[in-house]
């Protein structure tokens, strides 16, 4: 899977970029069929905002994406409820699709 890691106001440091790296390619054992994933980090400028830090990724599937976003005062924290989130998802997407697999079929109506 290609992860493609970004950032908008902020510098992104080599371990910041290899903890992302890290956990996203987790969620290759859980989506098989990704194909790419991108990492977004943004830091506000606002010293008022209590979650500077804000962190999105897309994963691209198969048969379609899944985005999830977060805010948290540090990247690194930002990052790990993205990731949470994301296996939600997928979790959900995966359980949608397997049972619909092995839902018994319907018959006609008889008569």
């Amino acid at each position: 899977m290609q992860v493609i890691v970004r950032s908008r106001n902020a510098r992104i440091e080599s371990r910041l970029r290899a903890i992302a790296e890290r956990k996203v390619a987790r969620l290759e054992r859980i989506a098989r069929d990704a194909s790419r994933a991108e990492v977004d980090f943004l830091e506000e400028r606002n010293p008022r905002i209590a979650g500077r830090h804000s962190c999105a990724v897309t994963l691209h599937l198969r048969g379609g994406r899944v985005t999830a976003h977060a805010a948290a005062a540090a990247p690194e924290a930002a990052l790990g409820l993205v990731i949470d989130k994301l296996r939600h998802q997928v979790d959900r997407r995966k359980d949608r699709r397997v049972s619909r697999a092995h839902a018994p079929r319907r018959r006609g109506a008889a008569g």
